[in-house]
This record gives C-alpha cells, structure tokens and sequence, in this order.
C-alpha cells in the first residue's frame, strides 16, 4: 500500500496556500452565515457528497409524506459518485477522486480484533461502526480472532492482485473471485475483509460459520453487510465472499437484510421511491427513517434534522431522513 494515504487526508497542496484558502474561507462565511433578513440559516447535515455547496435552494419549500420540510437544491455531478450508498463492480466502476479521506485501521481501532498492519486503511465514515459490530461480537461471547486483512485499495493494487489470480489460477478463476481494476469495492474505502486469526499465530479462512454466524446474521444492526451471497452471482458478478464486508448505513443495511436484496437489486428499488411519490420507511435499530429517490443530481434536502445524502455511482441521490420522534 502506498505510504501516502497514511492519515486522515492526503492533498496535493502547500502550507501557504492552505493558508490562504482558509482566510478565503473565513472571510465568505461572514456573508454567508446569515439570511438578507439576519436571522440564521436553517440547520442541515454538516456533510454533503464531494463537498458539494447547497445554499442556493432551486425551488420553494415542500414537506414529505411525514412531515419533513425540505428545499430542492443543486449538490453538482460529483455527488452522484461518492456517499455510502454507491455502487460499484465490473459494470458500474468507481470515479477515483483527486484526493480520498482515509483512516488507519491500526491506530483507530478498539481493542477487540486484529489488524494485518499499519497499511490497512477505511473511510474515517464506517471506521466508528467497524470498532461497534466487533466490539458487540465480542461482548456476547465471541473470541479475539477476527483479523483485518483487507481494506481500501488503490487501481495499481488492484491490478496487481487480479493479474496475480490470473496466473497463478487462470484467467476464469480471477474474473469470479477478482475484481477488475476500477471495479472493486475496497476502492470506495466502504469495504473490509475478514480472516481468522489463532492464538499459535495461524491463520484460516473466514467463511461465516460457527461462532463467527453471529456477524454475519447480526452486522446490519451495525450498518454492514455481506457483500457476495450466494446465489447473487449473477447480478454482482463475484461469487460468494463471506469475509466480504461492505458499510451502507444501519437503514440500508437493515432494509437490505430484510428483503434479502444485494446492493445492485437495492438500488434498483430505491428508483421506486421518488420524491414524489411514495416514499420508503425503514425501522431499524438506530429508529425510524424516510428515504426518497432524486434523478440526477439535484435533491429535495431536509431543512433540519438527522438526514444524509448520497449518490448511487449510476444515475441519482438518495436522501436518508430520521423521522421526528
């Protein structure tokens, strides 16, 4: 793994213009932080797809099916192609951004599992939710072997491992088992695989069996779920992964356990939950939440609230709202 993701973030820029980025920064917030009236804006969530900018409303306030006052606004291209939802394989390959947010699962990590290495990295998003699902794991009786193998991946790392399959088990075996350059999850950062470690120091497979059931029967609770499930080879394009973690948030997660739906089939469905019609309720153990669908790339956003965004990495955003209690 190339050293330089080591951290939370990697930039190409210098200190001075940093520096003077933020002064920039600083003095636009002024003018911004208020309305022409004085009174402040309305609260939203602090964190958008690509950093995109939403203080121009492109249409007048409505209110959801539950209540939820929401404005129509323009969040730009980049944000179809990043957020938790995005889906990515051989098909649909990620958009690699300029610069990634990437954490070190060795210096973040709860005391409960293992890790390869220092060189193991995960979006500082699912890295909360990663220390969670183990952490309850091991509180309901599971032992200290779980060991993190695999985390985000680069294109050149990509290339490498399938170029490896290829050799070394033919061509066949390593467009089944191995993701095309482009077309891997782990690029989104989302992703995590497991393998047991044992107390002599070694190593097995993780398949999801015996005591180790319990994360893969439980870990929506947790936001994740088991990527490659038999039976949906056809549709995701790899074949059954039972190591394979991917986060997509506790209501997606959950709503994907449900109906025993994988991520392609998932956003499928999400298309039947526009903003104008009926829109989708998901209860799960984080509460009760709304979801809607938005073609391209302007969304109907929460003017307050618990909510988020994210793109699908095809064709548009879907809108995650917690309920008002």
């Amino acid at each position: 793994m190339n050293k330089n993701y080591r951290g939370r973030r990697r930039t190409p820029y210098g200190p001075a213009l940093i520096l003077l980025v933020l002064a920039a920064l600083a003095a636009g917030a002024f003018f911004l932080s208020r309305r022409p009236d004085g009174s402040p804006p309305p609260q939203s969530s602090p964190v958008l797809p690509g950093g995109a900018d939403v203080r121009t409303p492109l249409s007048e306030h409505v209110v959801t099916p539950s209540g939820i006052p929401c404005t129509r606004r323009e969040l730009g291209e980049e944000a179809l192609y990043t957020g938790e939802l995005i889906l990515v394989n051989n098909q649909v390959l990620y958009r690699f951004p300029q610069e990634q947010e990437l954490v070190s699962i060795y210096e973040e990590k709860s005391d409960g599992y293992f890790v390869r290495d220092m060189e193991v990295f995960l979006s500082p998003t699912a890295m909360p939710a990663l220390n969670s699902l183990l952490d309850a794991f091991r509180a309901q009786g599971g032992g200290k072997t779980i060991n993190v193998v695999a985390g985000y991946r680069d294109r050149a790392y990509q290339q490498h491992l399938f170029d490896q399959s290829a050799q070394r088990n033919g061509q066949d075996h390593a467009e089944k088992y191995v993701a095309q350059p482009g077309g891997s999850e782990h690029h989104t950062g989302l992703v995590v695989d497991f393998s047991i470690l044992h107390a002599d120091g070694s190593s097995g497979d993780y398949d999801g069996s015996g005591e180790y059931a319990w994360i893969n029967e439980n870990c929506q609770d947790y936001g994740w779920v088991v990527r490659y499930e038999e039976g949906k080879e056809a549709l995701t394009g790899i074949w059954d992964e039972p190591w394979h973690f991917r986060y997509v948030g506790v209501p997606h997660a959950t709503e994907m356990a449900r109906r025993g739906l994988c991520l392609e089939e998932y956003i499928d469905l999400l298309r039947q939950y526009p903003f104008d019609g009926e829109h989708l309720t998901i209860q799960c153990a984080a509460g009760t939440y709304e979801v809607w669908f938005c073609q391209g790339s302007a969304a109907y956003l929460p003017d307050s609230g618990e909510w988020s965004v994210s793109g699908n990495n095809v064709d548009g955003l879907v809108v995650t709202c917690k309920t008002p209690e």
